[in-house]
């Protein structure tokens, strides 16, 4: 008997249950299929079927979703491997902001360069474009951790008409919570701040940058510390 072959994203149904999906990954003659609702799950074969031209049409949203959420790991792969593309979409993330909110394109670019004085320019590194729920990637800060030996997310920017910074709370220096009011952002993990652009001048800017500038000092001092026995 001939074993069933299916193509990626192609349309499904359960034979058994008569349930429908898409295939996101094919092992032999194990088949993994991401329903319309839940989890995906992983099926012998022998135990699906092509979808009927009309279950297949129900299923076209789905199938676009996946195409667009693969494009997007793919995308932000090359990103973090090339500077040169980090910056482009940085490029982009700020034109985006520009179209609408000129001023406010503006302002956030002078804020960045304070961040960039305090972090470091090194994208890829300090820095790079992190897909958000916007869809469309955004800036965020990374931080070298000396226990995984791996740079991790720090502070994410989420930016348009205002600007909505997030902070991870292992990171925030002492004193520095008034300056992220709002708990239990980042799923619990971290602290934000919202901000208008018409209120966010040098002077109110610089405690932020100096905060960052705390954070980043006081890494390179763990860092050069090693890491401490027991």
């Amino acid at each position: 008997m001939d074993q069933k072959t299916f193509e990626i994203y192609a349309p499904v149904r359960n034979t058994i249950n008569k349930s429908l999906g898409v295939v996101v990954k094919v092992a032999g003659d194990n088949v993994t299929v991401q329903p319309p609702t839940g989890d995906r799950l992983t099926f012998r074969a022998q135990y699906l079927a092509p979808a009927t031209e009309a279950e297949a049409a129900s299923l076209q949203d789905l199938i676009t979703r996946l195409k667009i959420d693969e494009e997007n790991r793919n995308k932000a792969k090359v990103m973090k491997a090339d500077p040169a593309l980090i910056r482009e979409e940085f490029e982009k993330f700020v034109k985006h902001i520009a179209v609408r909110y000129p001023k406010s394109a503006e302002i956030f670019r002078e804020f960045w360069a304070e961040l960039m004085q305090a972090a470091g320019d090194l994208p890829g590194q300090t820095w790079e474009m992190r897909p958000n729920t916007a869809k469309n990637p955004g800036p965020v800060l990374k931080i070298f951790n000396p226990a995984t030996q791996k740079w991790v997310y720090c502070l994410s920017l989420l930016a348009g008409w205002g600007l909505r910074m997030e902070i991870k709370k292992e990171f925030l220096p002492p004193g520095a919570e008034p300056l992220f009011p709002i708990d239990h952002a980042m799923f619990g993990s971290g602290r934000a701040v919202e901000l208008i652009y018409r209120d966010f001048t040098p002077e109110n800017r610089k405690p932020y940058a100096d905060c960052v500038r705390a954070i980043y000092a006081r890494a390179a001092q763990d860092n050069a510390q090693g890491p401490v026995g027991p």
